[in-house]
């Protein structure tokens, strides 16, 4: 079965559970999953292990706690450690794959942008001035800081898993997180030093290359 096919047979099975089995096995799930360095085949094969062990004890009146025990978060440790570490190729590929998805959506979106100002409202300029060296170290700085920010997002949903989290509260600090993050990124452009081989590129290529980027991190995505 394919990993995909997995995932949507998880989905499907998931809905057979009442709402304190599909509480615990939630945790189970969000836990496990957030272990990025593990094989995501073998995580998803043991998630449809563990939700098929589950819904055979439900039929049998038996609850998720009496067949795995009450700690759940140690049930998902102890899955986690017998799972196989990914593969560096695999890890390289997800790290790729996310750069290219962000950075070909943000030059997208800027190209738009700055496409449907400057030569329909005559608002700022056609034509974008680069520096070779601020380019590569935005561009670095950039993809580290995305890295960062879904590092830290997979902290949260793990430490999250098997507790009971106020939502408003969550969607505060999720903005106050987002928005620093953005306040951040932005600063670090604006203040970054000019430095390197000068190029000029009319703003409508920002959409090409967005274009051609979001392609490579979709096609990255879909190749085993």
């Amino acid at each position: 079965m394919e990993l995909k096919e997995l995932i949507e047979a998880n989905n499907q099975k998931r809905e057979l559970l009442n709402k304190e089995n599909e509480a615990y096995y939630s945790g189970l799930l969000i836990y496990i999953r957030t272990s990025f360095n593990k094989s995501e085949r073998e995580t998803e094969e043991i998630l449809i292990e563990v939700l098929d062990h589950l819904l055979d004890a439900q039929t049998e009146g038996r609850t998720a706690e009496e067949v795995f025990g009450n700690d759940p978060k140690a049930y998902a440790r102890e899955i986690i450690g017998e799972l196989p570490r990914a593969l560096p190729k695999a890890v390289t590929k997800l790290l790729l794959m996310m750069g290219c998805i962000f950075l070909g959506t943000f030059a997208f979106a800027s190209g738009v942008l700055a496409t449907i100002l400057s030569y329909g409202f005559n608002v700022g300029e056609s034509v974008y001035h680069f520096y070779a060296g601020s380019i590569i170290l935005g561009v670095i700085a950039s993809l580290l800081a995305v890295y960062f920010t879904v590092y830290v997002i997979l902290g949260y949903l793990r430490w999250s898993a098997f507790r009971v989290v106020n939502k408003r509260n969550e969607m505060i600090l999720s903005f106050l997180i987002g928005a620093g993050l953005c306040g951040l990124f932005i600063a670090g452009l604006y203040f970054m030093p000019s430095f390197g081989a000068s190029i000029d590129i009319p703003v409508y290529w920002l959409i090409v290359i967005g274009a051609v980027l979001y392609g490579a991190g979709k096609w990255l995505e879909k190749k085993d």
